[in-house]
């Protein structure tokens, strides 16, 4: 009987440490997605200035093939 008691409580510890293991990856993975959409964010602006910078260029460059 004593080792079906030692088995339950091994087993109990064991789901609480899953448990506690679960819980700090779901905090780690929220900061990893915040800082992930944060690095987007700022890509898609560096991206734009890039391509806004580069229209004009990109549109005289248009003009000249078509007119030749």
């Amino acid at each position: 009987m004593a080792d079906l008691v030692w088995d339950v409580a091994f087993l109990q510890d064991a789901v609480n440490e899953l448990r506690n293991q679960v819980c700090d990856l779901q905090w780690e993975l929220g900061g990893v997605r915040s800082r992930m959409l944060r690095e987007i964010r700022r890509l898609r602006r560096a991206l734009l200035v890039l391509l806004v910078e580069d229209w004009p260029a990109g549109n005289d460059d248009a003009d000249n093939n078509n007119n030749n």
